[in-house]
């Protein structure tokens, strides 16, 4: 991996308790950077901020319900009166949803919708004016490959993740000139605890869904991690609403 120095700044990772979020945070973490994370679960945030801190790591856990403006306020605010800024942050909250048209409900749709799409708006609603206060920032956004693709049987979960891409693309460019850079991050099929899960329910669907990957493989969650680190850094400058894919070669085949 990457070696960035991300001495005195401060990343805020919504989702940060498990799977891509909780890699991404403790990348930043071996980075220099401080780290809040933000995530319904409070006992997962316990464990995950005991876990960084063990590591070495300066670390906040805000229980947070990404559906909920007050809530995501108050997560920004608290990061910001703690830490005094903040420099980047990742909107990695997910809900995911299976089934055909006609079985599916409108409860299914909402419920996703909320997660995915309104939680990223109400997220970049805060943490874009906390950015502008001490200069600027990067903002990576966790979409999917299903953001720039379509899948049968995931209605809500393609459009939510096409949502995401679209903010991201209008939002970067409201502030393009105003010192905020903001990116999605199109991941492919990444092994998680829940796909580690999925492996065992459906795993046909997994295999499946592995085979359509070119390299025959899914990513790590350090690989993906990575990735939203090069897009906070300096390397990624002139990077701004860009959906950038990794997917091992998803999308190109």
């Amino acid at each position: 991996m990457i070696r960035y120095d991300f001495t005195g700044r401060v990343a805020f990772v919504i989702g940060g308790t498990s799977g891509i979020g909780l890699a991404t945070a403790r990348a930043f973490a071996r980075a220099g950077a401080s780290v809040a994370l933000a995530a319904r679960g409070e006992e997962a945030g316990r464990e995950a901020r005991a876990a960084l801190e063990a590591e070495g790591a300066r670390v906040l856990f805000f229980s947070t319900d990404v559906r909920d403006e007050a809530s995501v306020a108050k997560a920004v605010e608290g990061t910001v009166k703690h830490f005094g800024r903040l420099d980047f942050a990742v909107n990695s909250a997910g809900a995911g949803d299976m089934a055909s048209l006609e079985k599916t409900n409108q409860g299914v749709w909402d419920d996703v919708m909320a997660v995915n799409a309104r939680g990223v708006w109400l997220a970049m609603r805060h943490e874009i004016p906390a950015m502008l206060a001490t200069g600027g920032g990067s903002i990576v956004n966790i979409s999917s490959i299903f953001g720039l693709a379509g899948r049968a049987e995931y209605h809500a979960y393609v459009a939510s993740k096409h949502a995401v891409v679209g903010m991201t693309r209008s939002v970067a460019l409201e502030f393009a000139t105003r010192g905020i850079r903001v990116n999605a991050l199109c991941a492919g099929a990444t092994r998680t605890d829940g796909m580690r899960k999925a492996e065992t329910f459906m795993p046909d669907i997994v295999r499946g869904l592995v085979s359509q990957h070119p390299m025959g493989r899914m990513a790590t969650e350090e690989e993906i991690a990575s990735s939203v680190l090069w897009l906070c850094s300096d390397g990624a400058g002139f990077v701004t609403g860009t959906p950038l894919a990794v997917d091992g070669g998803f999308l190109a085949a």
